[in-house]
């Protein structure tokens, strides 16, 4: 799919990909195509990525508005709990880094 961009005019093309290993050619042939999410996120060493983690990781590039993320994500529950992770996991280290520096 293709999302308008936050930093410069344009759009940014977001996909998931998925190899053809055993173990997915077994899901396919076993009719258990619900598994296959699952072994696209174990399946990064082929070269797979999940759709919800290529627009997370273009989000936090910024790339991507946040809302974007969300209402396009397969699982906008848990990318939103995902994101809060990471918004907070920021903020601190943040927050950190200032007190480490001398700024607060």
């Amino acid at each position: 799919m293709l999302i308008p961009r936050i930093d410069k005019p344009g759009r940014v093309a977001i996909f998931e990909i998925m190899v053809n290993t055993p173990s997915i050619a077994a899901l396919i042939r076993d009719n258990k195509s619900f598994r296959i999410q699952s072994d696209i996120q174990t399946g990064a060493k082929y070269g797979m990525v999940t759709l919800d983690s290529f627009l997370v990781e273009k989000y936090l590039a910024g790339m991507i508005a946040r809302e974007e993320v969300v209402t396009k994500a397969q699982d906008p529950v848990t990318i939103q709990a995902k994101l809060q992770e990471l918004e907070l996991a920021a903020a601190v280290g943040a927050e950190t880094e200032g007190v480490t520096q001398g700024k607060m």
